[in-house]
């Protein structure tokens, strides 16, 4: 019996696996587009065409409900831009929040509530800069301090804004 002696070819083994390789990889990417694009199209057959007839019944008895009653939707909304909100009363006008637990312990304000905060709105007047008139410089109007702050609004004591509540 005869022995084969040579050497095994190297680069002829390489090459055939590399290109199996390619081969293998090439497939499947092919087969996964393949498949992913068979399975978008049976969701779009089977969800993406059906109507949702619960939805488009909920949606026609809502405009029937709007359109209909004491006074249809447009009616009312033409009327509230032509009139706008005449008579609506304290209880439901807008008006200043006087919240003032958010003003308490602010950085630039840490002890300190504003006293028209404090107070209603007619019984705290404006308080109006004393301007000199050398400098041009604006300083606080009597009875009001200012801060270190060079930001910081100038402010009435706590003691002032206590007294006046």
């Amino acid at each position: 019996m005869a022995t084969d002696s040579s050497e095994p070819r190297v680069g002829l083994i390489a090459k055939v696996g590399v290109f199996c390789i390619a081969v293998l990889l090439c497939t499947r990417s092919a087969l996964s587009t393949y498949f992913d694009s068979m399975e978008q199209s049976e969701k779009q057959r089977k969800i993406g065409l059906v109507k949702p007839e619960a939805l488009m019944s909920l949606r026609a008895s809502e405009a029937t409900r709007l359109s209909s009653g004491a006074m249809p939707i447009d009616k009312a909304m033409g009327q509230l831009a032509s009139r706008g909100r005449m008579g609506i009363g304290p209880e439901l006008a807008p008006s200043a929040s006087r919240d003032v637990a958010p003003l308490q312990g602010w950085a630039k304000m840490p002890t300190e509530v504003p006293p028209a905060m404090m107070t209603s709105a007619a019984a705290v007047p404006p308080a109006t800069p004393a301007v000199d008139g050398g400098a041009g410089a604006i300083r606080p109007a009597a009875g009001r301090t200012g801060g270190t702050d060079a930001g910081a609004r100038h402010r009435a004591p706590v003691d002032d804004a206590r007294e006046r509540l």
